[in-house]
C-alpha cells in the first residue's frame, strides 16, 4: 500500500493496479525465449492469443498459438512452417484467422474443426503479414520487399487478392462487418500512414497531422464518425512517446496522452462506447499500461514477474494487445511481451 501511495505521488493524476487486472496463467511455448503479440475472442469461453516461443538471439523461433476455453489456455498446433504467429482475429468459433511469417507469409484459417493453412503471396519471399481483420471474410495487413504497405483480402471464390498498396509499412489491420469499412496503419517514411477502405471498394490514404517518427501500431473503429488510433513517435523504447489520434468522420486530431515516455501497442473497445488502449510507460515498465479514451486517464496492471534480463536492457514490458470479451460486461484480455534476447517472456492478463 506505501509502494502504491509513493508511486502514486510520482506519476500525478495517473491511478496504479486497477481494481481487477489479475494475471492469468497461459500455455507453456518453449523452453526459451516467448512473446505473445495479438489477442482476439469471441465470448467468455473462447479466445486466442498468438505470438511465438523458442526463441533465442540465436533462433528464428517457433510460433505460438494459444486458445482459452474457458477454464485455461491451451496451447493450439497451427501445422505451418512459420517462425512467429503475429496476428489473430476470428468473429466466431468457427471462423478465426492468424497471421504469420516465417521464410514466407503464411495465414491460417479455424473452422471449428480443423485448420487449413494458406500462403498469400505464394511462394515469394521477404513478404510479411503482419496483421488480420476477420469481418465475414479476411482482410490482412502487410509489406512486400520493395518497401510496399499492401493491405490483401482473401474470398472463397477469389482466393488472396491485392486490394491497397502504397509506400509505407502496415502494423495492424481492422475491419467492420456492419459498415464495410477496413482500415489499417502503420508509417509511411517518418510520418504515420492510415489507409481506408469502403463499402464500395474505394482505398486511400488519409490526411494525418504531421508527427515526426510518428508509427501507428493499432486502429478500432467505434462509428462511421469516430476511429481511433495509437502508437508512439520516438525511435527508440527509450525516446519514444505514446500518441493517440481521434477520426470524427471528417478530420484526424492528436489527442493527448498523459505519459511523457512509453507506447501505445493495444487497442480496443468495450462496446459501451469507451475505448481502451494498452501499451507500457518505460518509467513503470514492469506494469501494462492502459489508457480509457478520450479521457486520458491512466491505470496499470500488476507487477509483472520479468526474469531478470542479465546482459539485455531494458527489463520492461515492449508490446502489448488488448482485446474485449463479447459477453462480459467488462471483460477484457491483455497479452504482453516482455525483456528480451534469450530471456523475453510473455504474460496474460485479464479484467472483469
Amino acid at each position: 500500500m506505501k509502494l502504491l501511495l509513493v508511486l502514486s505521488l510520482l506519476v500525478p493524476h495517473q491511478i496504479l493496479a486497477p481494481e481487477d487486472w489479475r494475471i492469468v496463467k497461459g500455455a507453456r511455448l518453449g523452453d526459451r525465449a516467448s512473446a505473445l503479440l495479438d489477442v482476439a475472442a469471441t465470448g467468455p469461453s473462447d479466445a486466442w492469443a498468438v505470438g511465438y516461443g523458442c526463441g533465442a538471439e540465436d533462433s528464428e523461433g517457433c510460433p505460438g498459438v494459444e486458445r482459452w476455453d474457458g477454464v485455461r489456455w491451451r496451447k493450439a498446433d497451427v501445422p505451418w512452417r512459420s517462425y512467429h504467429a503475429d496476428g489473430v482475429s476470428a468473429d466466431s468459433p468457427r471462423n478465426v484467422w492468424v497471421a504469420g511469417n516465417g521464410e514466407t507469409a503464411a495465414a491460417a484459417h479455424w473452422d471449428g474443426l480443423r485448420w487449413r493453412t494458406y500462403q498469400p503471396f505464394g511462394a515469394a519471399q521477404y513478404h510479411r503479414v503482419n496483421d488480420v481483420a476477420v469481418a465475414g471474410q479476411p482482410w490482412f495487413a502487410g509489406n512486400t520487399p520493395n518497401g510496399s504497405a499492401v493491405v490483401v483480402g482473401w474470398t472463397r471464390t477469389r482466393g488472396f487478392y491485392p486490394a491497397f498498396s502504397l509506400g509505407g509499412s502496415l502494423n495492424a489491420i481492422t475491419a467492420r462487418r456492419s459498415t464495410g469499412d477496413v482500415w489499417a496503419v502503420g508509417i509511411t517514411g517518418t510520418q504515420p500512414l492510415v489507409i481506408h477502405g469502403d463499402a464500395r471498394g474505394a482505398w486511400g490514404n488519409m490526411l494525418l497531422p504531421p508527427i515526426q517518427d510518428g508509427v501507428l501500431t493499432r486502429v478500432w473503429q467505434v462509428a462511421k464518425n469516430n476511429v481511433w488510433v495509437v502508437g508512439y513517435a520516438g525511435k527508440t523504447l527509450a525516446d519514444s512517446r505514446p500518441i493517440a489520434l481521434r477520426y470524427d468522420g471528417k478530420t484526424w486530431r492528436q489527442v493527448p496522452v498523459p505519459v511523457a515516455r512509453g507506447r501505445l501497442t493495444g487497442l480496443t473497445g468495450d462496446g459501451a462506447g469507451q475505448v481502451w488502449a494498452a501499451g507500457v510507460n518505460t518509467d513503470l515498465g514492469e506494469r501494462v499500461m492502459f489508457v480509457r479514451l478520450p479521457s486520458g486517464s491512466v491505470s496499470y496492471g500488476p507487477r509483472l514477474p520479468i526474469p531478470d534480463q542479465r546482459d539485455y536492457d531494458p527489463q520492461t514490458v515492449t508490446k502489448v494487445s488488448i482485446a474485449r470479451i463479447p459477453g462480459t460486461k467488462r471483460g477484457m484480455w491483455a497479452v504482453a511481451a516482455a525483456g528480451g534476447g534469450d530471456r523475453e517472456a510473455h504474460f496474460i492478463l485479464r479484467s472483469g
